[in-house]
């Protein structure tokens, strides 16, 4: 069990599934992508990340969720509160037509992003990759994201 400090909702308890999620390369990158789009142009003191805001969802569905006495599948719902933006881009939605348009996905399919596989045969090769990687003994990364894949299959 981590806490941290917000300047919002204060402190925040983190379990250790929480914790996993939150030290992946994927939730990470949140940290880089604003909230607020451009806004932070006009008005400097809009300084606001998806990283932070993913923590400010997961702090307040915990609420709910004691709130509302809730018992059942409690991890699942912390774990999604938490990677809910993950697919977002830079400057969040202000990309989104560009990404829409030479890709054509959304911040919401975040599947390919979670488990890298953007298409079959990018899998079959990420797949390649990594039981070779494992061969030569290169685990930490592959641990990293299993436990992201993980997260993502169970929410």
């Amino acid at each position: 069990m981590k806490v941290v400090r917000d300047p919002i909702h204060g402190y925040i308890r983190l379990d250790d599934l929480a914790i996993d999620i939150l030290d992946t390369r994927e939730m990470q990158r949140l940290r880089r992508i604003r909230q607020l789009g451009f806004s932070y142009l006009v008005y400097p003191g809009a300084n606001h990340t998806r990283f932070e805001h993913s923590l400010g969802v997961f702090h307040l569905t915990s609420v709910l969720l004691e709130h509302l006495n809730v018992r059942e599948e409690t991890e699942e719902l912390l774990a999604a509160a938490l990677i809910h933006d993950i697919g977002h881009g830079p400057y969040s939605h202000v990309s989104e037509p560009l990404i829409r348009k030479f890709t054509g996905k959304s911040h919401e399919d975040i599947e390919d992003i979670v488990l890298g596989n953007a298409t079959t045969a990018d899998a079959e090769d990420d797949d390649a990759r990594r039981r070779a990687g494992a061969e030569r003994g290169e685990r930490g990364e592959r641990r990293e994201r299993r436990r992201c894949e993980d997260c993502y299959r169970s929410s």
